[in-house]
């Protein structure tokens, strides 16, 4: 009985793991989505109006999705503090609160952006919103791949519970597929294992 429940519980353990996993990659991609179409709105209105920075935020936090209009509200919170602390400072704070998701690599991109956004005239504000929308749609391009792949076998990495009882078993993928090793030669709980060279 005691090997049954721990047989459930190393099974039950890595399909939270599996999950866990495959939800991050997931909400990274949803965070990278957000952002871009964010970055997009952004630049057509520096296209258009040239809003002050603070009118542009307020914007992009009512029009912009979720979460990069929260994003964006947080740092048009903190700017009451500008002067102590650059916009730079404040748009990095932002973007570490609010988007926990991303990879360092993408905060690092945004985090860059924050150092132009108020500094420059229009026409330098929008180059570097386009150029870190391009360099975030790169990130997204890879992320998606990441969850296709990773996402999967995370995905897999959780109980599959079939009709029918008893049985432990195994399944270890590799770069070239799956092999199912069935404790007992019935249908029940499959723990899957990742083996990476």
């Amino acid at each position: 009985m005691l090997r049954l429940l721990g047989a459930v519980l190393v099974v039950g353990g890595a399909g939270a793991l599996g999950l866990l996993a495959a939800q991050k990659l997931r909400r990274r991609v949803e965070n990278l989505r957000a952002m871009t179409g964010a970055l997009e709105l952004a630049e057509r209105e520096l296209s258009f109006r040239l809003p002050p920075i603070p009118d542009l935020f307020s914007s992009l936090e009512r029009r912009a999705p979720a979460p990069a209009g929260t994003c964006f509200g947080r740092c048009l919170a903190g700017m009451d503090r500008l002067g102590e602390d650059s916009l730079g400072t404040l748009w990095r704070e932002a973007v570490e609160e609010t988007l926990p998701d991303l990879a360092p690599e993408d905060r690092e991109e945004l985090a860059e952006l924050g150092e132009v956004l108020g500094r420059y005239d229009g026409e330098g504000q929008r180059q570097a919103l386009a150029l870190t929308r391009a360099r975030l749609e790169r990130n997204l391009e890879r992320a998606e791949a990441d969850r296709d792949s990773r996402g999967r076998l995370c995905g897999g990495c959780r109980m599959l519970w079939r009709r029918g009882a008893g049985g432990v078993g195994c399944v270890v993928r590799q770069r070239g597929g799956a092999a199912v090793l069935p404790a007992s030669g019935q249908r029940g709980v499959h723990l899957v294992f990742s083996l990476r060279r």
